[in-house]
């Protein structure tokens, strides 16, 4: 069967020439391409607006240097989100010593959506819902944040999810049911208040 090509083949490869007239406007055509899915990744697990602007940065960054290095075994943006939750997890073990109680951002920053319906009392309610879930989220592990976030927020089947992460298949189901079970546990003991079904991830895809 014959393998799909990489849709970002002609920028990486045009990334892959530093000195070349097109290499600012590829790598830049990338960066806009997934800053916002990046940035959406990072806040998930880390919880904060800035350290997620600051996990997109770092991401970037490791691109660039490490560009060169991509052998083309996977997807571009599989490669690439595989160092962003690699970042993020870094990054969040770095604020250890922070307050655990994120909020999602307020002024409607990169990748995250903004509720422009024309009730203002609608929005506030699900403002304040998609802090209580993300307060929520914040309890789990990493490991278990990073799966919630790819799965639910980019929308990721088992198989990305396996090459995204490095997992098997069976890792990867296993791995989801925990954190499925864990989100309930965190929910149903610390936010009692919230109305989400059976807390599972899949009704809170419209949530934040």
């Amino acid at each position: 069967m014959e393998l799909l090509r990489d849709p970002d083949a002609d920028l990486v490869a045009a990334c892959r020439l530093p000195d070349s007239d097109g290499f600012e406007r590829a790598f830049e055509a990338l960066f806009l391409k997934y800053r916002e899915r990046t940035y959406a990744i990072a806040f998930r697990i880390t919880g904060t607006a800035v350290d997620a602007l600051d996990v997109v940065q770092d991401s970037f960054a490791l691109v660039f240097r490490k560009l060169a290095a991509f052998r083309g075994g996977s997807l571009f943006s599989t490669w690439l989100f595989r160092i962003v939750v690699n970042c993020s997890i870094d990054q969040r073990r770095r604020a250890g010593q922070r307050s655990e109680a994120p909020l999602l951002s307020t002024d409607g920053g990169i990748g995250e959506p903004v509720d422009r319906g024309p009730d203002p009392r609608e929005r506030a309610a699900t403002r304040e819902l998609g802090d209580q879930v993300q307060q929520a989220i914040s309890f789990l592990s990493p490991k278990l944040r990073v799966i919630l976030a790819l799965r639910y927020l980019e929308d990721m089947s088992y198989e990305e999810l396996a090459a995204t992460l490095s997992l098997s298949l069976g890792t990867v189901k296993s791995r989801l049911a925990r954190a499925h079970l864990a989100l309930e546990h965190v929910v149903r003991t610390r936010f009692p208040q919230l109305d989400i079904g059976d807390s599972s991830p899949d009704s809170l895809g419209g949530v934040g």
